[in-house]
């Protein structure tokens, strides 16, 4: 029992200095020196209010975020790696000012990772393309269902003499409600 105990714990030593070389290169469990030459080499600056896990993220996902670079597609990873939970983004919905790209977020996420959000736009964005934000407040919308009729007669006349009507051609009416919320602050500045 000792012997085999002993062997076990032997090449569990082997093994894990086989596996070293495999660890060292692997930016989210490798040492800090070494990601910060990793960064070196990917072209990646620490941020100022950065974490670290932020930046070991970062490091580890330079060449698919280069690679995807300005494809909303890629913003959307990027920016679901990096712990920014919902993004929504819009491109060319004006035609005159095409080249504004709008991302949707929720007022949350633009308040604690607007930083890191407009450092990412800034390094992988187009040049080509404007960028704005959108604060979205999602809401949980519960809606019921229930039971709702419907009753359809349909009457039909038949003349024996040809009659001919004629009617001036008349506008179609459609009816349509808007209903817009807006939020205000008290006077005072208290909420």
């Amino acid at each position: 029992m000792k012997f085999a105990r002993a062997l076990r714990h032997y090449w569990q030593k082997v093994d894990d200095a086989l596996r070293l070389p495999l660890t060292q290169f692997d930016a989210l469990t490798a040492p800090i020196g070494v990601v910060k030459l990793m960064a070196w080499e990917r072209d990646i600056t620490p941020l100022e209010r950065e974490d670290e896990m932020i930046f070991r993220i970062r490091v580890a996902n330079a060449y698919p975020f280069a690679r995807h670079a300005g494809e909303t597609r890629g913003f959307r990873t990027m920016f679901a790696k990096l712990g920014v939970d919902w993004v929504d983004i819009h491109e060319r919905e004006d035609p005159v000012q095409w080249d504004v790209v709008t991302i949707d977020t929720a007022d949350g996420e633009l308040a604690q990772k607007g930083w890191l959000m407009n450092a990412m736009i800034r390094q992988y964005g187009r040049t080509c393309r404007r960028y704005q934000f959108n604060v979205t407040y999602p809401v949980a919308l519960r809606v019921h269902g229930g039971a709702f009729g419907h009753r359809f007669d349909l009457a039909s006349a038949h003349a024996t003499d040809s009659v001919s009507i004629n009617l001036p051609p008349q506008p179609a009416e459609t009816r349509q409600q808007l209903f817009i919320a807006t939020l205000s602050q008290p006077e005072g500045g208290e909420t």
